[in-house]
Parts: C-alpha cells; structure tokens; sequence
C-alpha cells in the first residue's frame, strides 16, 4: 500500500481548502513537527488497534511525501479525495483492516463506506484519564532524554482513546502535559508536584471535553440557531472592537465547523477551521481593533485556532455606552424584527454582549427570549414603542447579570467556607433529594461535577468573571447528564427541564423541589456497608463512603432536615472512631450499624 497510503495518510491531515497542492500547504504552515504530529493523531484516532510501532513507518513515508508535495514537481496524487485516499490506503490492507476491525466498512463505497469508518470512530470507548504507567521520576527521565519522542507516545494514547477530539484540541492537551513535567522535574520532589498540577491539568481537560461535547449536544438539540446565537455572544464578549457585520460573518463560518466536528469528520472539520482561521486572520481592520485575536493570529498554524477559543476579552471601543437601551430606537428595531427577525435578535445580542463580559452566554438568552416575545406582540401595533416597554417593564438585562453574578458570588462563599468534601457532600444531598430514583454512580457523577466547577469558577475566576465561567460549566453539566441518562428514567421533572429551552435548563433545575412522592426502599443495615475497611480507606476512599450514606439515607426521606442530618453524621464519626480502636471491629461495626439503622428509621 506503499505510495497510495502516504498520499492518504498526509492528506488525512491536509487543512486547505484552497490550496491545489493541500498536503504541501499544511506541511510548510505546520512546520516538520507540527506535521508529524497531526498525522500521529489522524492514524491514531482511526487506527486504534494499531500499535505506536505500526504507525511510525507510516509517518515517515508521509514526511517523505509531504517534501515531495511541495517539490515543483508534486505527485498527482497530492490532490485526491482526502477521505477516499485514506480509506483506501486502509482497505487495500489486511494487517490493518483485520487488526482494526474495519473489514465491514472496507465492502462498502463511496459515502457510505466514509460514514462507516465515522461510526467505527464514534464506537470507540474514551478515556480521559491520562493514566501514568510510571512514577514521576521515571517520566522525568524519559522526558529529558527524549522530549519529542516522550510528547509523541503520548499523543499516541490520548488520540486512540479519544477518537472524537478534533486534533488541535489533542495537541493543546500534549503541550499542556509536557508543561507540567517541565515544571516538576527539576523539582526536588517531582512526585509530589507532578501529583498536584496533574490533578488541576486533568480538571482542565475535563472541562473542555465536557465544553466541546456540550457544544455537540446544542447543536444536536437545537440546532445551528442556538449555536449562533451562542458564538455571537462569546465572540462579541472577547473582540468588541469588531463591528455587528464583522462579527456576524466570522459567526457564520465558526457554525459550519460544528457539524462536521462534531460528527468526527476530522478532515473536512480542520479543512473548515483552517479557512475560518485564515479568513479571520486576513482581515487587518479587525485585527488592528482586536489585540487578542491579533496576538494569536500571530501563532503558528497548529495552535491559533486553540489560542482564539482560549483569548480573554478585549478593552471595550471608546465611547461605547455602559448601557443597551433597546427602548432608544424601538422603531429601527422594530422595522428590521419585521423585515429579518434573526437579524434584528442578532444585533440585540450583539450589543448586550459587547458591554456585559462579565455576563453568561445563558443571561442573555434568557433575556433575549424575552425581548424576541415583546417584540413579537409590539412590532405590528401603532403604539410599538410603549408596548414594548410594558411588555419588558420586569425584563431588565443589567439587573439581572447583578442578580445571577450576585447568587453565584454567594455559592463561592459557601464552597469557600467549607472544606472540598463537606461541600461535595452537600450537593450530593441536594441532588438526591430532587432526584431519589437516580443511581449512586450517577449523583456521585453530578455531585462531583458542580463541585469541580464552583471550586474552579470560585478560584480561578474571582470577581469579575464569576457568571460566565459558572454557569456556562454547570450548563455544559446539565446537557451531558441530560444526554448521558434517559431523563424519563429519572422523573416527570428532571424530564421536563431536559426538554427546555437551552437557557432556561439550569433555572429549571435549580427551581425542583424534593421529591416527596418517591417510594423508598426498605432501609435495612445492608444499605449502608460500613465496616472495617472504613480504618484504612484513603480520604477519597472515605468521602465515598459519606456520600453512600448519605445517599442511602436521604433517598429513605427527601425531606430529612439538616438537623437529622448532622446527627447522623456525627453518630457516623463517632462509630467510625470507636470500632476502628476497638480490639474487634468488624463485630463492633455490625452491632452499631444495625443500631444506628434503627434509629434512622424514626425520622420516616
């Protein structure tokens, strides 16, 4: 498969859409590393079965290509089909067909066989662990020996195990983690620096997975509407220098990227993302206004996309008032909501947006529903303008970002005056008492996850920023615990919130009450598995154990007050404390557990 299967593997990566020559485009704006290390993703991803030994030939037949793709005399076969060139370089052999189980796909053609090879990418199970298979001070010696080579096997693992991560997202995670080691391993205790910047490293990963999955999710739910309207708000908050007409036509082209990455075609997603980039990038009158996106248009080819999604927001334009009044020019308003609806919503956004950074995409959502209805009753009526404002006499936009800034600022105090796991246990009692019919494994899941987010948006994002970064994570939350369990499962009003509107899931959420007509289970001393393990159990080990508790015993009464619940957890420690001293425990914690149980039983 020799020369078909270099082309194919070069422009499985290729990122032009414009280029004749699309290998030697990406080969020289890449740079040889670059290259290689988009490839190494692109096989890898499709090619999971595959070792590392497998695909290192491959990568050096196509680094040979990609010098010959810009020699002045390039093969013809730099410009196939990106998708059927890669495909058929796999088809046409065994070892790689059958290693990788694609023998299925391989008999079928054309567009169906590229969307079977999707399917197969979007079969594979992922896995964000990032697993160390050795010891700190064992990847510091492979790391300084070797960087390239060490970076290399990890692109290798991390890609195979996350087939539907767009490559320049894999590639920001690869230098992230050589940062940390860079950073401990001239530590004198590399063990114990590498353990705490890899705990706050995958937190990171975690949510911007979670972010990019959510984005999918929106787009799946609601469609390319939502997703705009998404985009123009996070873009006009970071380059407000940009006008409406700028901004709206960068939006545009940022919409036509999710569909094809969020279906794990990788290829026609970098194509678009290039252009998107590139475009972007061209214009000197925005990037002469817009300091960010100036410093990373500046960034090499593989890393400006990453730099753009990551960039803080840009000083507001002078003589931008501090306020929107929609109400200043409700005929003008009002002419464009009748001629172009979207367009009229579009321009509110966008101005709103471009004063209120320190606002949630969601916030202002929910504010243009409400404006999109007045205007919807007002526009067709003689008397538009004081419809309007009667229509939105409790609507007031700077109002409430102050309200849900405010609500936030005061969960950070709460999660700030507690230790990690009281406050992880707190969510885990709230969210079992909206939800009892819920799994464990699935509370543990969300409680774990708004504790996560507040404890980052709390640190990370003091003041300020506290709102966007909170809500747009707990959102991001609610539509994968949405997506991930079949709501219905759950109950009638889990169910109804997953079925809202994208900004109004969250409210919704917040707004259940316990559910006082959920029939509990027998509770019985089993319910609770408590024994002599609990002396030796690490402190994750143990908060696990509380949240089992408190799960079991929340799910018996929903309306248990926080009195109730503090005595048990203070008979709990006690116990815990007097069978682990005792000479035997395991009799001693059967007896006081089946004593404590009956207790428990007096608050039904």
């Amino acid at each position: 498969m020799q020369w078909l299967s270099v082309c194919s593997l070069l422009v499985l990566l290729s990122v032009s859409a414009r280029s004749q020559n699309q290998i030697c485009t990406i080969f020289t704006e890449a740079k040889e590393d670059g290259f290689k290390s988009l490839i190494l993703v692109g096989l890898a991803q499709n090619l999971p079965d595959s070792t590392l030994g497998d695909l290192v030939p491959l990568i050096a037949e196509a680094l040979a290509m990609g010098v010959k793709c810009c020699s002045d005399t390039p093969p013809e076969d730099c410009d196939r089909d990106v998708a059927d060139l890669f495909q058929s370089a796999v088809c046409s052999s065994e070892t790689l067909v059958e290693k990788n189980h694609l023998k299925m796909c391989c008999e079928k053609t054309a567009a169906e066989r590229t969307q079977c090879f999707l399917d197969h990418k979007a079969k594979i199970p992922r896995d964000l662990s990032l697993k160390a298979e050795l010891p700190a001070a064992d990847q510091c010696e492979d790391f300084k020996k070797d960087h390239k080579a060490f970076v290399g096997r990890f692109i290798f693992k991390f890609s195979k195990s996350n087939t539907m991560l767009q490559p320049h997202v894999i590639l920001a995670i690869a230098k992230g983690y050589g940062e940390v080691l860079t950073s401990c391993c001239g530590e004198a205790e590399a063990q114990t620096c590498f353990d705490t910047k890899k705990a706050t490293f995958q937190r990171a990963v975690a949510n911007r997975v979670t972010e990019l999955k959510a984005l999918c999710i929106v787009h799946k739910k609601y469609g390319d509407r939502v997703v705009k309207a998404k985009k123009l708000i996070q873009y006009s908050q970071k380059m407000p220098q940009a006008s409406f007409q700028e901004m709206g036509g960068m939006v545009d082209k940022i919409v036509a990227t999710v569909a094809p990455c969020c279906s794990g075609d990788m290829v026609t997603c970098m194509k678009e993302r290039k252009t998107l980039v590139d475009e972007v990038c061209a214009d000197k009158s925005v990037l002469s206004r817009a300091a960010g996106l100036s410093a990373c248009c500046k960034e090499d080819a593989v890393h400006r996309g990453s730099c753009v999604e990551a960039m803080k927001p840009d000083s507001k334009p002078d003589g931008l008032s501090e306020h929107y009044d929609v109400h200043a020019d409700i005929a003008a308003v009002c002419q464009t909501f009748t001629k172009t609806p979207d367009v009229a919503m579009g321009k509110l956004v966008y101005e709103i947006s471009v004063r209120h950074p320190e606002s949630s995409q969601q916030v202002i959502l929910r504010f243009a529903k409400e404006a999109e209805q007045a205007l919807l009753q007002c526009c067709d009526k003689e008397d538009h303008a004081e419809c309007v404002k009667t229509a939105l006499a409790g609507s007031d936009i700077d109002k409430k970002i102050t309200d849900e800034a405010d609500y936030y600022k005061k969960m950070c105090a709460v999660e700030t005056g507690m230790n990690n796991n009281a406050f992880e246990k707190s969510m885990m009692v709230h969210y079992t008492r909206i939800m009892p019919q819920a799994s464990f494994d699935q509370l543990h899941m969300v409680s774990e996850r708004v504790h996560d987010v507040l404890h980052d948006c709390c640190k990370d994002e003091p003041g300020h920023f506290i709102l966007p970064c909170a809500e747009e994570k707990l959102t991001d939350a609610i539509d994968a615990t949405c997506e991930d369990y079949d709501p219905s499962t759950i109950n009638p009003r889990i169910a109804h919130c997953c079925s809202q509107s994208y900004s109004m899931r969250r409210p919704c959420i917040l707004a259940i009450k316990p559910d006082t007509e959920f029939t509990p289970p027998e509770l019985d001393a089993s319910n609770f598995h408590m024994g002599p393990e609990l002396c030796t159990k690490d402190s994750k080990e143990l908060l696990l154990s509380g949240k089992k508790l408190l799960y079991g015993v929340v799910r018996h009464k929903t309306t248990i007050t926080e009195e109730q619940l503090k005595s048990i957890s203070t008979k709990y420690h006690s116990m815990k404390e007097k069978c682990c001293a005792a000479e035997d425990q395991a009799a001693c914690f059967t007896e006081e557990v089946v004593q404590n149980s009956r207790e428990n039983i007096m608050f039904h």
